[in-house]
Formats: structure tokens, sequence, C-alpha cells
């Protein structure tokens, strides 16, 4: 069997699979979980093998329905780095000659598409991996007593537009507002107001079921919302006997510092990272957004801030 794409029942077995080896399986049980409850339009999943599969792969079936932010975008899980080596190898698993942006890869398969790149002429750029930190504690944490001068609630549609324009300059993606809208109405969040209900902090969930894009005003950096936000949704996590955790950068130690003194641990199998792919060439068929973002810089890290909307880590910006 070169790969088998799975129907409906059989997508339902692999997420009632994947939830028994969580926290480990979360960042692609909930990739699963979203596309079950019809959140991932123009996807299909494959496996190297049914029912024993070794390595999974949500990949676009029509580009034409897959949202813009997503556009190209392959989210894979495997067992092990030689399994996932050999299965994007296999015949029609992988369209070469488009671009390709792995997510929810292991570090270790780099090498292993810089090698493929070679053959097919094209380049290879990553990001920096991420640690999953995770709440594994049978108790909530407790939440901060919150100042009578702000409220503490849930973002709604009207946040979207101010959520853009905090994270278009640095995190841009094509689609970037419509992202926000679904992340908005179909996952939990948490946000803090002041009492005229202007947005001064929050941080939401994603396709993949992490906590991130923390976000805190400048001017608000030094108000214990950090703890506030990140408490509450961890709570409202747990409540519904859902996995809480976030990616943060290999590199950031005060982060890691934080999300340690919070009382996140680390969760080695939840690792990660992102893999570009670009086929040589063909400038005409790459994305509009590739074209957007490598128009707006040449800095090679503002050329790969585009395709992080699919596992964006927990941050403080």
């Amino acid at each position: 069997m070169i790969y088998q794409i799975l129907n409906e029942n059989e997508v339902v077995e692999l997420e009632k699979e994947l939830r028994k080896t969580l926290p480990g399986t979360a960042k692609i049980y909930y990739v699963i979980r979203s596309f079950v409850n019809g959140n991932l339009q123009g996807y299909e999943v494959l496996v190297d093998n049914w029912p024993s599969w070794s390595c999974i792969i949500l990949r676009p079936h029509s580009e034409k329905q897959v949202p813009r932010y997503f556009s190209h975008t392959y989210m894979c899980h495997s067992k092990s780095v030689t399994a996932l080596k050999y299965f994007i190898q296999r015949p029609g698993v992988i369209n070469w000659e488009e671009p390709v942006t792995f997510t929810g890869v292991p570090n270790d398969i780099i090498p292993v598409i810089t090698e493929l790149s070679r053959k097919h002429g094209a380049t290879v750029t990553s990001k920096e991996s991420r640690f999953m930190y995770c709440w594994t504690k049978p108790e909530p944490p407790p939440l901060p007593q919150i100042p009578d001068d702000i409220c503490l609630g849930t973002l709604e549609q009207k946040h979207v537009e101010t959520m853009k324009e905090d994270w278009e300059s640095t995190r841009y993606r094509e689609g970037l507002e419509g992202y926000f809208s679904g992340v908005v109405q179909n996952f939990d969040s948490s946000c803090v107001t002041d009492k005229e209900g202007n947005l001064l902090a929050y941080i939401c969930m994603q396709y993949n079921g992490a906590m991130a894009m923390l976000y805190i005003r400048p001017e608000f950096r030094q108000c214990g919302y950090f703890n506030i936000l990140l408490s509450d949704l961890t709570r409202k996590r747990l409540a519904k006997t859902e996995v809480a955790y976030a990616f943060i950068p290999v590199q950031d130690t005060q982060l890691i510092k934080l999300a340690r003194e919070f009382g996140f641990e680390w969760v080695p199998e939840g690792n990660m990272t992102w893999i570009r792919y670009n086929p040589p060439a063909q400038p005409n068929r790459l994305s509009n957004v590739t074209k957007t973002v490598e128009a707006k810089s040449s800095n090679l890290e503002d050329c790969l801030n585009h395709f992080k909307i699919n596992a964006i880590p927990l941050t403080t910006l």
C-alpha cells in the first residue's frame, strides 16, 4: 500500500485512538478533531497503513476550498522519523511541484527534506523548533485576583479587526482576519478589557489545540495579565477535560522559565518545527502570500513568519 485516504468513519476511529495517547499526540489529535468538526475544509487525511499506521498527513485535496491561511500546508504526525522519511517519498503523497509547508514535524526530518529538495532543485527553509509545554497536574491553576478596573471575558467577533492589526506586521499571512474570525468562533479564548470595552490583552486557541498568540498591550505588560489570561484559559480547557498546552521557541529561555514557574511541564514527544519547501523556477505558481511577504522584506526571519499560523507559539509580544 502506497498510502490510504481515510473515510469519515476511519477518521473518527483515528481521533479516538489519538485521544488515548494524550498529551503527546495533542497537536495532531486536535487537528483531526478540527477536521471532523468541519473546520478544515478542503483537506483529506492520509495514513501509511490502516489500521496499523505510523504516519498521518492532512493535506489539501482542493486548494480552492482550503482557507488562504492554510494554503499548501501539510499537517503531519509520525511515530518515528524513519517512518515519515519514507512515507513522504512515496509516489503521490506529496506534490513536489508545488510549494509545501510541513507543520508538526520533528526537527530531525529537516535534513531529509533538505536532501529531497536538492534532488528537485528546490530550496528549503525552517523555523526555530518549538518545545511543547503542558499542564499535567490534576487540579487547575488558581485564578489570580482580578483588578476592579478591568473585565475578564472571552474574545468576540468585534475584536477580530484589532487582533489582525496587532499581529499582521509580525505574523503576516494572507487571510489573517479570516483566521482570527474562525479561531474566535470555534475555540476557547480569554481576554482582558477595560470598563469601556477596550481590548487590553488576550490569548486564543489554534486549530491544533494549542494556546497561543498571547498579546498584551505594551503599557499593560507589568500588570499581571500574563498569569490572569493563562490561568483563565487553562482552567477553561481543563473544565472540558481538554489538554492545556502551548508551543515555546526552544531558545526563548525567558518564556520557558515563565511557563515552568506557572506550572507547565515539558512534553518531549510534542516538540515540533515547520519546514517550507519551494520548488524551483515557478514564481507564477507561488501563492500571493509568499509574493507579498517577500516584497515586504528580504530578511529570512520576516519571510518565514507567513507560514507560522498553524502553530504559532505562546508569546508575550
